[in-house]
């Protein structure tokens, strides 16, 4: 009995010893900002009025009831001008309101928050990098924490925007034997809570692509209408910051052709979000396996091709010497030259240039589906830079390729070529151009340029498919 007697002694004396020190490592509470100092805060531009909240937090012993006030404070303000060098001003008092002077955060709570609303003309009419503020401190029966007492809210309105996330160009490669579809998420996204249902229109035409490319000259070639559709509601719905839908894309509908693209561009949308002009489309190439570069008309392609224009011309240019055919007659050894005769002869499709740039077009009796052009320089120091275009009616032209032969030779200007210039594929090209815009050589009349020859290709679908 005695023993037991001693040891329930002792376990009291153990429990009293862990009750009286149970707080001996807690601190004092204390009351403070979350986010104290200057801290701007962003609003998107919703038409509505706006609203920042602050965070009030509690550390420390929990044990009494706190009561945090706010106040607008002139002094603080001027204080923190002095301690950081700055020069920020008082917003008008009447740009905002505050939800509360007084907050209340029991001894079982570890903090709450205040409300200050702005309003949204105000906001919406300061400029960016502007100065004013609105300096609050916060008093307490609780200790507060020195340096966490005053925040200062810069208020600053954003645009709304919509953007595809990610905003990119794919390319996938497809071949003949595909079948079926082959699919890629589209993910539309507002960088806040969608306050509203948002009905959202794309374009994927032609026009599309021209926004994309924002003028651009290169060539592409669209596919059609029917190998592909977008699935899915196109509407972003309230409570909701983010849409995906899905590009599905029928390969058996697709023509033979080099590339094609689809573009998907984000156009419109029923709350007239602004628009991220950085990340506003997706843009797909479909290129198909196997296809093979092939000359176009590879024989006697005299017999079949006309001039359509030349602006240069050297002597006569009917005669064997400098005829302009020789740049289209399979043999490196013979040449086309441009010239800097005046009194030479001219018939309907030829003027005589001085200048560049020297201009030979060539009619090819037939559309095809071209995706490369070649160069190869006379043996001799001429051209060195220009581009090719090509036309489906003759007069609309597109610009697809350029060249520049000091780069391509590395400095050995010895090197003739021939030099490919691989471009997207279209099948209605009857014409196409080369533009000589910088010749090496010259006399005391102009510079000119000589091309032993000239190939278009056109995309083939090779033996093994």
């Amino acid at each position: 009995m005695k023993k037991l007697y001693i040891i329930l002694c002792v376990a009291l004396a153990l429990t009293l010893s862990c009750q009286n020190n149970r707080d001996n490592n807690l601190t004092e509470a204390h009351i403070y900002i979350v986010n104290s100092g200057l801290q701007s805060v962003e609003f998107y531009d919703l038409d509505t009025e706006p609203t920042a909240s602050v965070a009030i937090h509690r550390s420390g012993y929990f044990s009494e009831n706190a009561t945090v006030n706010v106040e607008v404070s002139e002094q603080a303000l001027i204080d923190y001008n002095a301690a950081n060098g700055t020069d920020y001003q008082m917003l008008d008092a009447q740009n905002y309101q505050l939800s509360t002077e007084s907050i209340a955060i029991s001894k079982d709570e570890r903090g709450g928050n205040f409300e200050v609303q702005f309003n949204y003309d105000a906001v919406a009419t300061l400029e960016e990098g502007h100065k004013f503020v609105v300096p609050l401190l916060i008093s307490s029966n609780l200790a507060v924490t020195e340096g966490k007492e005053v925040v200062l809210l810069s208020p600053k309105m954003l645009p709304a925007e919509i953007f595809f996330a990610p905003n990119k160009v794919e390319t996938v490669r497809w071949s003949k034997e595909s079948t079926g579809s082959w699919s890629r998420k589209l993910t539309v996204s507002v960088p806040f809570v969608n306050p509203t249902d948002v009905a959202i229109t794309f374009d994927t035409s032609k026009s599309a692509f021209d926004l994309i490319s924002q003028g651009a000259t290169s060539w592409y070639n669209l596919a059609p209408a029917d190998a592909f559709q977008i699935v899915g509601d196109t509407v972003l719905p309230a409570g909701s910051s983010e849409l995906t839908l899905t590009l599905e894309v029928d390969f058996t509908k697709l023509p033979s052709v080099y590339r094609c693209s689809i573009p998907v561009v984000l156009t419109a949308n029923s709350e007239n979000f602004a628009i991220n002009q950085s990340n506003f489309y997706y843009l797909l190439h479909l290129q198909q396996d196997g296809i093979v570069p092939t000359i176009v008309d590879a024989g006697d392609r005299r017999q079949k091709w006309s001039l359509l224009e030349c602006n240069s011309c050297h002597g006569n240019m009917t005669a064997t010497t400098n005829n302009y055919f020789h740049m289209i007659d399979g043999d490196a050894t013979t040449f086309w030259h441009s010239g800097y005769n005046t009194s030479s002869f001219i018939n309907d499709n030829i003027s005589c240039s001085a200048d560049n740039p020297y201009i030979v077009a060539w009619n090819l009796e037939a559309p095809h589906n071209l995706v490369a052009v070649e160069l190869t320089r006379r043996s001799y120091k001429d051209y060195i830079a220009g581009y090719f275009e090509v036309s489906e009616d003759g007069y609309t032209w597109s610009k697809i390729a350029t060249f520049d032969h000091i780069a391509e030779c590395g400095g050995n200007e010895t090197l003739v070529g021939p030099y490919r210039y691989e471009f997207n594929g279209d099948a209605n090209v009857q014409y196409v151009r080369v533009c000589v815009t910088n010749c090496q050589r010259g006399t005391a009349v102009a510079t000119y340029a000589n091309i032993a020859e000239f190939n278009v290709l056109e995309a083939t679908v090779s033996a093994e498919e």
